[in-house]
């Protein structure tokens, strides 16, 4: 989940690009606390 607050909510596309203005393609995970650590490199901590 990503919170977009300030100037991102005028914005909200302004969290999908770098700081150069490149696009960013989300990750989707699956809606499951494991396949979320997993993804964040957390699996077995």
């Amino acid at each position: 989940m990503l919170t977009v607050t300030g100037h991102g909510l005028k914005d909200p596309q302004w969290a999908l690009r770098t700081a150069d203005g490149a696009d960013i393609t989300p990750t989707v995970v699956p809606v499951d606390t494991a396949a979320v650590a997993d993804v964040l490199g957390l699996a077995g901590a």
